[in-house]
């Protein structure tokens, strides 16, 4: 099932068999809200560290909130208009973990919002951490319960129990939440530390199916955002420790770029979003250091990363708009049962 829904994001187009109704999105469209928050949160801290114009990232902030508010409109659909695609989607044991966006989207928007309506941004913040870990948790319990095949075991798990958690983590900081966002921290590192062998197992044992090759984008995350969510609870951006998760963040992306032919072995497709949020992370951990290290070279690998963020958003939503005018981007419509004649 994992695979088969996987496969529509290069093949989805609306149903127009009975006039025009709201597309049937996977959970996992909300990439697209993450990407263009991080972009802009990657914008806001080059306005902080450089004096860029803040205007370009409060632009993507605002197209994160459309886009969120559009893929929740699709997402609550769903579950009213299409309750059994809806319901495979959640028992699915991979697809299941893209849900755990609904809650890191919230969180995401809360931050857009917070130097707008201060009370509204902490609000949502709450409602989207205390989700977060619910599902989280209530997903755990289902690793333990539930077998799982091997094929099913991919860098979606992240997802739910350790990229979500982390960015919980970092906006709790950010929020100035410190201790809880300390607490939070720990559930996602130690979550990320102990999944990511297993994953790495499984990426050199068993592969990875060319139509999942975007769940790498995934994949590089975590260590994106365990460098900017240490910076910002500990208020360190010099030490040893910074450095070292820099270091490591910097060399996944690198080992990505160097995949890059088998990456695109995989048709472009609505999940390129995922790459989008780990690179413009990436970019956030380090303009947080160049505010201390005023080196040339590392001012220049800060651009050089912020660059290539703001590139590959913008292919990406070229990609996007690509698709959307083919009619190409949606998975196909479940047919919908013609009402029984008495």
């Amino acid at each position: 099932m994992g695979r088969e829904q996987a496969s529509q994001f290069s093949q989805g187009q609306l149903d127009r068999s009975a006039g025009w109704r709201l597309p049937v999105a996977p959970a996992s469209f909300f990439a697209m809200t993450l990407g263009l928050a991080e972009t802009g949160n990657a914008l806001r801290f080059a306005h902080d560290t450089w004096g860029l114009p803040r205007i370009w990232g409060e632009i993507l902030e605002m197209l994160a909130v459309l886009s969120f508010l559009w893929w929740g409109w699709l997402y609550a659909n769903k579950w009213i208009k299409h309750r059994s695609a809806a319901q495979n989607e959640w028992r699915d044991p991979v697809q299941a973990s893209f849900v755990a966006l609904v809650p890191e989207s919230l969180i995401l928007l809360a931050l857009a919002l917070l130097p707008y309506q201060t009370a509204a941004a902490h609000t949502v913040f709450w409602i989207g951490s205390a989700t977060n870990l619910g599902y989280a948790a209530y997903r755990l319990a289902g690793m333990w319960t539930a077998p799982r095949r091997s094929e099913q075991v991919t860098p979606s798990l992240f997802l739910t129990y350790t990229a979500s958690v982390l960015v919980n983590s970092l906006v709790a900081g950010l929020f100035g939440y410190q201790q809880y966002g300390w607490m939070v921290f720990g559930i996602g590192t130690v979550s990320w530390i102990i999944l990511d062998s297993v994953l790495l197992q499984q990426l050199i044992t068993g592969e990875l199916d060319a139509r999942t090759r975007n769940f790498m984008g995934i994949y590089m995350a975590p260590a994106a955002i365990v460098l900017v969510a240490y910076q910002v609870l500990s208020g360190h951006s010099a030490d040893f420790l910074t450095y070292a998760l820099a270091g490591y963040a910097l060399f996944l992306t690198v080992s990505l770029v160097f995949s890059y032919k088998w990456l695109r072995q995989q048709a472009f497709a609505p999940g390129y979003w995922a790459y989008t949020f780990g690179l413009a992370t990436v970019a956030q951990g380090f303009l947080l250091m160049a505010r201390q290290e005023h080196s040339p070279i590392f001012q220049l690998v800060t651009g050089l990363v912020l660059a290539a963020s703001l590139l590959l958003t913008l292919v990406v939503a070229v990609g996007t708009l690509y698709l959307l005018g083919r009619k190409a981007y949606y998975p196909l419509a479940p047919a919908v049962p013609a009402p029984s004649k008495v």
